[in-house]
């Protein structure tokens, strides 16, 4: 692992920060709104269960059209709290997503590119990130990110280790679905050693570019020194511990942190992609 986690961490720029970087002139902290339909479903609020699914029903996602609620959160009968996230990205491809993946956690500042008012700093256990003889999804599969961001006001100290979509999709049915790429992966705590999330982030080809459809899943407890079906995650993957351990206002800070960033990721991909890539 990389011996810079003890840098300092800071949201925003510092001068110098961006002296000689490629990539400078896509530093935009003036970030936009959320699109129209993540701030009506912000402004609906929570959801009822019935709109969300859990993880194991997740091949939804491949069926044509959109689900019931492509957009908002709720907590689900497992306690869980789901979170949904449409997010239109016109003139953007899946090979720009995989891409990303693979090379935002070279440097603090261009992770910083993505929520300029909530990353604070990131790095991979590999940092392979700017590798030639490496492929885009080999950048970023099975090499834990160590990320620090606000995730509503709280800095949170997180891994997020992305793996392959067959463990959460039938692969076999993305060309058909029009899926170009899909993220996947578990969210945890950093120096905890617990997991407390599932995610997807969807990428299915549109006429003009493509649409991020994101998925949490929140109190998906697992401790990860031990046995996914050993006697303690059994215990700490109940509903008992996931509705007491993850508040619904988590699962709102989350969906606007996604809708905000992803929109603003949407804004200068292409162009970084086309400079960069």
């Amino acid at each position: 692992m990389s011996e810079t986690r003890d840098r300092a961490k800071y949201l925003g720029m510092r001068s110098g920060d961006l002296d000689g970087k490629a990539y400078a002139k896509y530093w935009n902290p003036e970030m936009g709104p959320m699109q129209e339909h993540a701030q009506r479903a912000l402004i609906h609020g929570a959801e009822a269960q019935e709109l969300g699914f859990e993880v194991e029903e997740a091949d939804q996602l491949l069926e044509p059209g959109y689900l019931p609620m492509e957009t908002g959160f709720t907590r689900l009968e497992s306690g869980q709290v789901f979170v949904a996230v449409l997010t239109k990205m016109p003139g953007v491809t899946a090979e720009m997503i995989d891409w990303w993946f693979g090379w935002h956690y070279m440097e603090d500042q261009r992770y910083k590119l993505w929520h300029p008012r909530a990353h604070l700093s990131q790095e991979a256990d590999r940092m392979i990130g700017d590798d030639p003889d490496k492929s885009d999804r080999e950048k970023y599969l099975h090499n834990p990110n160590f990320v620090t961001e606000y995730v509503g006001a709280e800095a949170l100290d997180l891994v997020i280790s992305l793996t392959e979509p067959s463990e959460f999709l039938d692969v076999d049915r993305f060309e058909e679905a029009r899926v170009g790429t899909a993220i996947c992966g578990t969210v945890g705590y950093r120096d905890k050693g617990v997991n407390f999330a599932l995610l997807i982030h969807q990428i299915r080809e549109t006429g003009d570019g493509s649409e991020m459809r994101s998925r949490f899943w929140m109190g998906n407890f697992e401790i990860r020194r031990l046995r996914k079906d050993g006697l303690v995650n059994k215990i700490v993957g109940t509903k008992f511990v996931a509705k007491h351990a993850i508040p619904l206002e988590l699962g709102r800070d989350m969906f606007v942190h996604c809708a905000m960033e992803m929109n603003h990721l949407a804004g200068f991909l292409p162009e970084l992609y086309a400079d960069q890539h």
